[in-house]
């Protein structure tokens, strides 16, 4: 057997989103600075990439993290998706989370880590029980509301861009009941979009709580109308500060997602558009994938 060519990961999820943590692969990244790591997985292992995103080992909602050294922080984090993203909080939880409780990064005794991406170091902390960690606790970067349209709000997440819509009438509730029409007015809403010629980095559908200010369901999608399987941090800080625009009150909000996962995320006195969120990752496996030259799947495939 050709060890160069078996990859080992750790599979987890936060809050309904995947995350693979890759242990060992051929990526090979020898440069001396993040930046440079991420410049070389970005242009190069294109192979690689697409054997541990694409069906029938990932699927279109699979994103992927390299743990990486780092001379300013516990270890470093990479991520690659189908979606070309850099960064995703939810793999701070997620590489955490598995780093420590299958033992490939030692505990430390006030619970403090520091983790290193491409957007400079975050400070997270972790409680753990028994060996199990409870939750990763850590701070958003700062969110900046851009304008209000006719039909939307705008909304940016460090630099990633959101359009915020209200519940459309076509749709009566965010329900799995109503996926089919949730499906159909975000397929015509990416292609009205791209038309217009507007630029974005996902957009989403809210639809407000009668009974609890603090609670809405949303459906994020991704750029090509595709619907995002949870209810990430991402979405969920964009939506509280667009409504925070209209409620300055509003001191936390629960983002429940269309499948039932949710996320609450809260605001931090003396920081604005910074918010606080406790998350909670699940190892779901620990997977050795080999390469075979002669497999007609080598490369996977995508279901759309």
């Amino acid at each position: 057997m050709d060890i160069t060519k078996i990859f080992s990961t750790i599979d987890t999820h936060v809050a309904g989103e995947p995350f693979r943590i890759v242990t060992q692969s051929s990526i090979v990244l020898d440069q001396n600075n993040i930046k440079a790591n991420n410049v070389l997985l970005k242009e190069n292992f294109v192979t690689e990439k697409n054997f541990l995103l694409n069906e029938p080992r990932g699927h279109r909602g699979m994103s992927c993290c390299i743990v990486t050294p780092s001379q300013k922080a516990d270890y470093g984090l990479l991520f690659f998706s189908h979606e070309g993203v850099n960064f995703k909080y939810g793999g701070l939880a997620a590489s955490l989370t598995a780093l420590l409780e299958t033992g490939n990064l030692p505990a430390n005794e006030d619970g403090n880590y520091r983790i290193e991406t491409i957007n400079g170091v975050y400070n997270v902390q972790a409680k753990i029980n028994e060996g199990e960690v409870e939750d990763v606790y850590l701070v958003s970067d700062k969110t900046k509301f851009i304008e209000s349209q006719s039909d939307y709000d705008v909304v940016t997440v460090d630099s990633r861009t959101y359009l915020i819509f209200q519940l459309p009438s076509s749709i009566p509730t965010i329900g799995i009941e109503y996926v089919s029409e949730i499906t159909s007015w975000g397929r015509a809403t990416a292609e009205k979009l791209h038309k217009e010629g507007i630029k974005f980095d996902g957009y989403i559908i809210i639809e407000k709580s009668n009974s609890n200010i603090n609670h809405i369901r949303s459906v994020t999608f991704e750029t090509d109308g595709s619907i995002l399987r949870s209810a990430n941090l991402d979405s969920t800080v964009a939506i509280l500060t667009s409504m925070l625009q209209k409620s300055k009150e509003l001191e936390q909000l629960t983002n429940e997602s269309i499948f039932g996962s949710a996320i609450t995320v809260k605001t931090i006195p003396g920081l604005e558009n910074q918010y606080s969120t406790r998350l909670k990752a699940f190892i779901t496996g620990i997977h050795e994938f080999i390469y075979d030259e002669d497999d007609p799947l080598k490369n996977g495939f995508i279901l759309k």
